[in-house]
Formats: structure tokens, sequence, C-alpha cells
């Protein structure tokens, strides 16, 4: 028997409809500014009408032919997005981990980074109203009188071009409504003694003009027993528009934010210890040298934190290698950031021609105390400062729509930072410079109505610099016992201080007995780079007449570095795009980029290169059953080189250092479906599900060899479930080295199967509305953590979120209480090895709930 499929409308749609059954991918849920007309749409009996301005365009979001998830202002407060650390919750490809202090690292599919610093760049590029953020510390500030967020998966080689491999995250504020007065102020209450304040009025400057004030107060207790993972958070944002004569619009934005309290806090889960050699078993895995201890239940209980009595006195138990001296005097955490943004928006009508001009300024100044790993103390003191602007002509040219552009960046970064792990400081002083020219274009040739072949080209020109100067600061136990490690406790850990004479200054001189070697007044900052310095630490050691002498050494490394380099790259996009119906859209796309390189202040590992990647992605977006089903599809293959990725490591010398290093290449594939449905004027559903194969194909880096050369083979392995290979001394170094090899190993933070589910109904009577809102969120187990070790492997895990609101019709005032993590579950979202072994972590929030108050004017 044979099927005949008539050309018809029907037909296409439901030809659209089995093309997507066969093949999944990844939604978008946007909208524009006005809650107000999404409202109407679904009265008239559909689903919202979403504008996005990702392509540099506004469109509809079933008409944008690339990978999007959107949230409206309105979402995020649903959601309980407050900032972009928990962005994931309407964005479920992304993944947002914090490592303390002001740091963020973000990751779209397996490709990002973890924590970075005022020297290295993310791999997700972040903007706030059109301007690129260089900072990652500088996006955590609230997110205030939010219109849109936008979050784009994969390189956005053309239109975004900077550090966008793994995608690029757009906050776009409500703008000023010209001849409109009107505003809301928002509060909320909830556990934690949360409390939030939020408003913004829009004020008529005659008829084609506008200001518009918003500000918003957020705070929190420590979710942490011991009070960290809290918030004090106060943003404030102008913005003025006009339109001064037809054709031309302008609008100046000045946005203020400070972020105060402890910041996320440290969880410690246990350490591990080393196996002797012989012992039976020591080679065999998970963690070929090495036994995990975990903490006391009382310690190691999620949202517990390193400061309370119970984890203090534990920690103060552990003694490793160099000091051998107990853990104790960790730093308490502290944060003051403050941030200033001064932008401009120009659009002028040039006959069939229109120019966008985007000048910008930002600042971020971070003074941060934070644990990390654990540390004893890493303190953060950065200005960043940044100069952009962004100019893009658009037209027509009879069946080809283009739109092209230069773009200029410029920025500094000076800082002075410590990382001081007890028997180990790192102290450096930096000053950073880098400048991105681009020259971008893009065109779309409409090949029918139906049909469309698009093109992109993007050349970047990437300078960097760095001028710095770092010491590398070790106490070395002398006890050299047998049958046990030595034991150094008459020694004491070295102070917290942001610079060499702070934590010189906080030794008691009696600690340096022998005349003419006391560091405080003898070491020497000129002296040879990368050549210890060596001073006789501690008290006399009377008692071991074997041993007479101080009982440890203090060993002071200098290293300066000064360093330039520059990238110049081309990057393209090109896709097919085609309308089976107006409601139903194919499209089959390339697109690449480049991540440029950067530097290090670690010696041995001061430079690294540029990452690259190449994404192949057919994709659907349809919309059935008068607009009342919505179904989006994505495919999607990456293809990533030279991979870098930020973490803890050691230094040629030994010296425990973060830094940047490319690690290989790696394949991404997957499938992706988001969905949603009106199944009655007053019932929605939506969900979406991905499917993603994320692993290393190549994935390796050295690390030195921490043993002596006496000792017997593979004594101090690298902690971690990796291959690794011992390599033979090196004649001129006089160290070894092993080659840690995770080729295989599932990427990070890229669970194979993630989904979600969520109702929303709407009761109407006399003249107001109940609203709720059940949401549940399903991520399979994955990796967080660089180590590869078994506690960073964490489970699968379910979250469900809820609300009720009770409104007018017309939303003139709004009541909603609010549940979020309702069955409370611990998720991890970052796992490091820290000083000493010790296995330290973060979590997302616990269960939160509360009310929120909304009246609109």
């Amino acid at each position: 028997m044979k099927f005949h499929m008539r050309n018809t409308t029907a037909s296409k749609a439901a030809l659209s409809l089995a093309l997507v059954s066969a093949m999944f991918a990844s939604p978008a849920v946007a909208q524009d500014n006005a809650d107000a007309d999404s409202e109407n749409a679904q009265r008239s009996g559909g689903l919202d009408v979403i504008v996005v301005t990702a392509q540099r365009k506004e469109e509809s979001l079933q008409d944008a032919a690339i990978p999007i998830n959107a949230a409206t202002g309105a979402d995020l407060a649903r959601a309980g997005v407050a900032d972009a650390t928990t962005l994931n919750a309407v964005a479920p490809a992304l993944y947002v981990t914090s490592g303390g202090g002001a740091n963020a690292g973000y990751f779209i599919r397996g490709v990002g980074n973890f924590t970075n610093n005022g020297y290295t760049s993310p791999a997700v590029a972040f903007n706030v109203d059109g301007v690129y953020v260089g900072r990652p510390s500088s996006t955590i500030a609230s997110f205030l009188d939010v219109a849109v967020v936008e979050v784009l998966k994969g390189p956005q080689g053309t239109l975004y071009g900077r550090n966008a491999t793994g995608g690029a995250i757009n906050v776009l504020p409500t703008k000023p409504v010209p001849g409109e007065t009107s505003g809301y102020v928002s509060g909320s209450y909830g556990n934690y003694d949360a409390f939030g304040l939020e408003g913004a009025l829009n004020l008529a400057v005659g008829d084609n003009g506008a200001i518009r004030l918003s500000g918003a107060v957020n705070k929190h207790d420590g979710y942490n027993a011991d009070g960290t993972f809290d918030a004090k958070d106060v943003a404030f944002r102008g913005q003025f528009y006009a339109e001064p004569a037809p054709g031309f619009d302008i609008r100046f934005s000045v946005d203020y934010s400070t972020q105060k309290g402890a910041g996320p806090g440290t969880d410690v889960f246990g350490a591990y210890g080393l196996i002797p050699p012989g012992t039976p078993g020591r080679d065999d895995p998970p963690v070929p040298g090495w036994v995990f201890q975990p903490a006391p239940t009382a310690v190691a209980e999620p949202f517990t934190g390193l400061h309370t009595p119970e984890a203090l006195a534990y920690l103060s138990t552990v003694a490793t290698a160099p000091l051998f001296s107990p853990f104790q005097g960790f730093a308490y955490p502290s944060r003051d950031d403050e941030y200033i943004g001064v932008s401009a928006e120009m659009n002028l009508e040039l006959g069939a021609v229109d120019l966008v001009v985007i000048p910008a300024y930002r600042q971020s100044k971070l003074d941060n105390i934070f644990n990390g790993p654990p540390f004893k103390a890493a303190i953060n003191k950065d200005t960043a400062e940044q100069w952009s602007i962004e100019a893009r002509f658009s037209g027509s040219a009879g069946p080809v729509d283009w739109i092209a552009g230069a773009y200029y960046f410029d920025e500094r970064v000076e800082g002075v930072n410590a990382f001081n792990q007890f028997g180990t400081v790192s102290n450096n002083a930096f000053d950073s410079q880098s400048d991105s020219l681009a020259f971008f274009g893009r065109a779309t040739f409409n090949v029918t109505d139906e049909l469309r072949l698009v093109g992109g080209v993007r050349h970047t020109t990437e300078n960097r610099s760095i001028d710095a100067f770092a010491t590398a600061t070790a106490g070395v136990c002398l006890e050299d016992p047998v049958g046990r490690a030595p034991f150094c406790p008459q020694v004491p850990t070295l102070p917290v201080g942001l610079t060499l004479q702070d934590v010189l200054g906080g030794l008691d001189p009696a600690l340096f007995p022998i005349p003419g070697r006391n560091p405080q007044n003898n070491f020497n900052p000129d002296g040879a780079e990368g050549v210890g310095q060596v001073f006789p630490y501690g008290p006399l050691n009377v008692f071991a007449p074997a041993q007479f002498g101080p009982g440890a050494l203090l060993i002071i490394t200098p290293n300066a570095i000064q360093r330039s380099a520059s990238d110049k790259e081309f990057t393209y996009r090109a896709a097919v795009e085609y309308d089976i119906t107006p409601e139903n859209l194919l499209y089959v796309s390339f697109e690449n980029g480049f991540r440029a390189g950067g530097f290090n202040l670690a010696r041995g590992r001061e430079t690294y290169d540029p990452e690259f990647i190449d994404a192949f992605t057919i994709g659907s977006k349809n919309r059935f059953f008068d607009n009342r089903f919505e179904l989006n599809a994505e495919l999607f293959y990456w293809k990533y080189k030279g991979q870098q990725l930020a973490a803890l490591g050691v230094d040629v010398d030994g010296n425990n250092a973060f830094y940047t290093r490319n690690v290989g290449k790696s394949s991404i594939k997957g499938v992706d479906i988001d969905f949603q449905f009106l199944a009655t004027e007053t019932t929605k559903i939506r969900g979406g599900a991905q499917y993603l194969d994320a692993k290393y194909d190549e994935y390796s880096f050295d690390q030195v060899d921490l043993a002596d050369p006496v000792d017997p083979p593979n004594f101090l392995r690298p902690v971690t479930s990796c291959d690794t290979t011992q390599q033979p001394i090196d004649p001129v170094s006089g160290k070894g080295s092993y080659i840690v090899d995770c080729s295989g190993k599932q990427a990070l933070n890229s669970p194979k199967w993630s989904a979600n589910l969520g109702i929303e109904q709407t009761i109407e009577f006399g003249g107001v509305k109940l609203v709720g809102t059940f949401d549940g969120r399903y991520r399979g187990s994955r990796e967080v953590g660089f180590n590869y070790i078994p506690q960073s492997r964490v489970g699968s895990d379910v979250t469900l979120d809820a609300s009720l609101t009770l409104a007018e019709l017309d939303d003139q005032w709004a009541i909603t209480a609010f549940a979020r993590n309702i069955t409370d579950e611990a998720v991890s979202t970052t796992v490091q090895l820290g000083s000493g072994n010790v296995v330290g972590g973060t979590y997302q929030p616990p269960r939160t709930y509360g009310v929120r108050a909304k009246f609109n004017f």
C-alpha cells in the first residue's frame, strides 16, 4: 500500500512533527518586556509571543535558528534566580560553579572553566545590556529589573566572538518607556532571614523620552552552619532614553552594585592519606597510592562549613608536607566588592541602512578572603577596568539581509593576591592588560520566502601582556623519623597576609635564631628567579642532639613574570534555514569559535595556548494546534581542541599554584528536546530532556613529582583516579614528574541525562486569579572536580520547586508563596582537593521558602 502526501500546510506540519520526533534538541523560553502581552496571547488561545535579540536583531524566538534558552524577569522570579549562580534553574544546559569569593565559572555542555581570576578569561561570554563583561566576577551582582536573560548554547564565533567557545549569556534590563509614568515595588521575606526589596520607576520626559530608576536589596543569613554562604547585595541602575529626532534614539545607562558578607563558604568531606609502600593493594583503584579518610559526620554533613568547632577540631589533626604542622588558624571569609558600569546605545536610521553604536566602561573592585578548596586563606584584591565600543550597520539589498560591524575591547586588571596553604604561601602582584579588535559580517540570502542561506565571518586580533612578581614560600619540617611521617607541631604554620611582607611580619623574630638569617630583614626580592632563599625556621631543637638546630627551613622563591603575546583568528558561521510552514522551522548550521591564550603566575607554567571548537547543529522549532503546542529540537556535535582548564596544581618547583593548562581534545554530541503545551486556556505544561555524550578524547598534563630521589617508585602519585605514569628525573632540574592521563573520562559538568517538567495552573474567580506552579529538574551523575576523585563524582538528583500566587486579573498586585528545593537536596556544584589533600566542596542552596508581594502602578 502506498501513501501520498499532498503539498499542503497540514501535510508540511505533519512532516515537521515527524522530523522532530526523529531528533532531539534544545529549547528557548523567552519573551519581551510586556508580561501583559504574553497573558493576552494565552487568553487568545495560544502560547506566548516571544521576542529575542540574540542575533543582533529583534525576532520571534521561534524564528531564531539557533540553540537558545531564555527567560523573562517573571520567569526568573518564579525560579528564584537572583544572580548568575542560579541561572541553571531556567537554562538546564548551563552550570555555574563557585570557588569562593567573587569568582565564578560557567560550563555549557562540558565546555567551560573552573573559577577564574584576574588574568584568565571565561569560555562563556557574559553580556549585560549588550556589553561584554570581561571579568566573570563582575557578573554575580543581583539581576536588577531584568526583562530577559538569554543563554546561547555553542560557540558564537561571528556575532559575539571574544571568549564564547561554550556560548554566551545575555542579560537585558527593562528599558525606559517614552511618555509613560509607571513602576513597581516588590518585597519578599523567607527562611534564613532572607529579605528582598526591589523597585523601579519609569518617568516620562515629554512625549519622546523617559527616565527609569531601579534599585534592589537582597540579603540572607548563611546557609551553612558556620555562617558562610550568605548574601548582602545592593544594586542600582539609572537609564535615560530619548528620541531627539525621527529615526534617531539614544539611551544612557549607569549601574552600581555591591556584594558583601562572607560569601559561598566551603564544606569539608575528609582527606586523602598516603598508603605506605609495600602495603597489599596500594596500587589498586580508585586512587592508587592513597586512601580516603572521611571526616566525622558532624563535619561532613552538607551545609556545615569548615568554621564550626567540630570542623576546626577535625582539621587540626591534619598535618602534611612540607611543614607537617597542624592545620590551625583558618581565616574567616569576607567580601567587599563593588561594580560600576556606564554605557550608551545609539540607533540611527541612515536611509536604507541602520546604525547601532554601543560605547561602554566598566570597573570592578574586589576585596575577598575565602577558603576555597580549602586553604588557610585566599586573599584577592583586584581592580579591573574595561573600555569597549561596538558599531553595527545593517540593511537589505535585494534578497540579501546583512549586518556588518567592528568591535574594540580594552581591559586592564591590577591585583594583589595571596594563597595560604599552611605550610606554603603564594603571594603575587600583577598588572594584566589585553585588547581585542574584531571586524565581522553576516549575510542572509533569501532564496525564496521559505529558504534562506546564511554566512558569517569574524576576524579577531587579541593582544595581551602581563607584568607580575610572585613569591612562593614554603616551610619544610626537618624531622626525619623512622616508620612514620615527620611532625613539627612546635613550628607554626605561615601567617595569613596579602603580601610577603605581611606574612613575614606576622612571624615572631625569635623563630629565626640564626644571626643574619632572618627573612624579615635578609630576603632579597631581586635574587635569582626560581632559586629558593633558605632561612632556618622554628625553635631550636635542644632535646634531639642528632637534629640540633631549628626544626624547619623557610624557603622563599622569587619569580618575575613579564610576557606578551597575541592571537589572530578567523571564525565562521554557515547555515541553511527552511520554513516548512510559517510555524515550522528547520535549520542546519556550522559555527566555530576560539578562546585566546593567556598567562599564569606559576613558574614553568607561565603561558597557555588558545582553544578551538567546531559545532554542527541540526535543529527544528515548531508550533502546532493553533499555536498551543511548541516543540523545539536540536541534534548537536562539537569538536573541542586545545581545551583550557584552570585548576590547582604545582609549578615546576613543586610549589602549589592555580593555573590554566591546555589538556587536550573532547567530543561532545547529543540531542535535546523542549516543549510547551497550553492544554487549556488556564493550564500550561512545559518540559524537556537532554542526552549528552561528552568525553575527553585526549586529556593529559604533567605534574611535578614531589617525592625525594631516594623514595621508592610511585611513592607520591598525584591524587587522582586518572592514569599516572612516573617519568625519569630530569638531569637539568633534578626533578621527576608524572604524566596524568584522563582520556576517556566524562567531561566536567556534563551529565548524560537531564530533564525538566513543570505545570502552571490558573484559576480565576471574583476579579482575581490563583496561579500555581510546580517544577521538577533531574540531573544525572556527573563530574564536578578537576582531580577525578570518587568524591567529585556526584550522583543523580531531583529538585522540586513550587509557588502559589494570588493576583488581580490585570496584575496590579500579586502575593506569592514559594518553596525551592522542596526536598532539601544537597546538590554539589564543585569538589576540590586542597591543602593537605583535604577534600572540600560547595553546594547549591538548600531548601528555601518565603512570601513575596508585588505592586505595579
